[in-house]
């Protein structure tokens, strides 16, 4: 008997076929199909080798690829993996954890979702990064001399990519790492072939880190709307955007009473601007259960409610659904996930409804496997 576990114990087999069910391929849904899975991967519609040791009825229902969260912060607490994979993400990205053991303890768990992580981010050494988050001083990039060191310092850990945390220097000049220093540390993560995010709240972030040659800005801005030439210049270098709209229209909520010139305008515009200039989006919450960030965020559901902010933005439902799967895994390079095809990791999720009518059909859970796993 071939092994197999879940999160309660034995749920699923090597080979497992899912039948009756319409396979979203990116753009639209096939009519009903069996998609089978062996050793964690697709291999529909042909069974190359091997018996079916499993069979489960889809119902007619829609089979979409296991969704990516591409901004999440871990928790010591491995529950909130659980209630992501419940809510059917199937990969996580982490995106900064002071200690480097917590990302190496939740790595690889069977039927818990994948996780990727930069590590520490670079940050001036003002910033709250350190002086009130708890990351090493080691973090800090005074200069644009310390890049090298920095960027070495993540990869011996492991990193998937490198994060920096960007301010505007006319809004925080004591907090913000200079322009110099964060083109230098893109330079050095670049010339090891990783990606590199940045931490971008405000326009003037945005600015330096358009410039710096960033790969990817998590955030919108907060003061204001994203100005129209700056979207259509990231649309024109490829720089992707995790909007992160629940979380910053969270802190909006709790901290408007102490800037009442906080508001939800420059957030919706921005992300209406995004879409409309083309920008690449992936979806991604920055849920966290932490008491010392700006505003909490459940893991989980909270995907599910970004993409509905996404639909209401201009985008159409299909195109949220590719935000959090195909769209999602080439913009970060994941060339193993994202989609439903033969030799792909077998992340998938049963869904009752139409998403691509229905962004909220999505909601409707009726099973998950991860990596051939069944875990819902």
């Amino acid at each position: 008997m071939n092994k197999f576990y879940s999160l309660n114990g034995v749920m699923t087999m090597s080979i497992t076929a899912i039948t009756n069910v319409r396979v979203f391929d990116g753009s639209e849904l096939s009519s009903p199909t069996t998609v089978t899975i062996q050793d964690g991967l697709i291999v529909w519609p042909k069974l190359e080798t091997g018996s079916i040791e499993q069979t489960v009825d889809g119902g007619g229902h829609t089979l979409i690829p296991g969704l990516i969260d591409a901004h999440i912060h871990l928790s010591e607490d491995t529950g909130v993996l659980k209630n992501a994979a419940h809510w059917g993400i199937t990969t996580l990205l982490d995106m900064a954890t002071t200690d480097p053991r917590l990302v190496d303890s939740q790595r690889n768990l069977a039927g818990l979702p994948d996780i990727r992580s930069p590590y520490h981010p670079a940050s001036a050494a003002g910033g709250p990064s350190v002086l009130r988050m708890g990351f090493p001083e080691t973090s800090i990039v005074a200069r644009p001399e310390d890049a090298e060191a920095f960027v070495e310092r993540q990869v011996s850990f492991g990193a998937d990519y490198i994060k920096l945390i960007l301010e505007d220097p006319a809004l925080n000049p004591d907090t913000a790492l200079t322009p110099a220093a964060a083109a230098a540390i893109i330079r050095a993560a670049h010339r090891r072939d990783l990606r590199t995010f940045a931490h971008a709240p405000n326009v003037g972030s945005f600015e330096i880190g358009i410039e710096a040659g960033v790969d990817v800005l998590t955030h919108v801005p907060l003061d204001g709307p994203l100005p129209e030439a700056l979207a259509q210049t990231m649309a024109e270098r490829g720089i992707v955007s995790v909007p992160t709209v629940l979380m910053m229209k969270g802190i909006v909520d709790k901290f408007k009473g102490m800037n009442p010139n906080l508001s939800y305008f420059p957030v919706d515009e921005t992300l209406r601007t995004l879409i409309r200039s083309g920008v690449p989006i992936a979806a991604g919450t920055d849920a966290n259960d932490n008491p010392l960030a700006p505003h909490q965020l459940a893991h989980g559901l909270s995907l599910h409610r970004e993409l509905e902010e996404y639909v209401a933005a201009g985008m159409t439902p299909t195109q949220a659904l590719q935000s959090a799967t195909r769209t999602s895994a080439a913009l970060l390079g994941f060339e193993d996930r994202g989609v439903i095809e033969p030799g792909r990791r077998a992340d998938l999720v049963l869904i009752n409804g139409d998403p691509t009518k229905d962004i909220r059909a999505t909601q409707n859970i009726e099973a998950v496997w991860i990596e051939g796993v069944r875990v819902r």
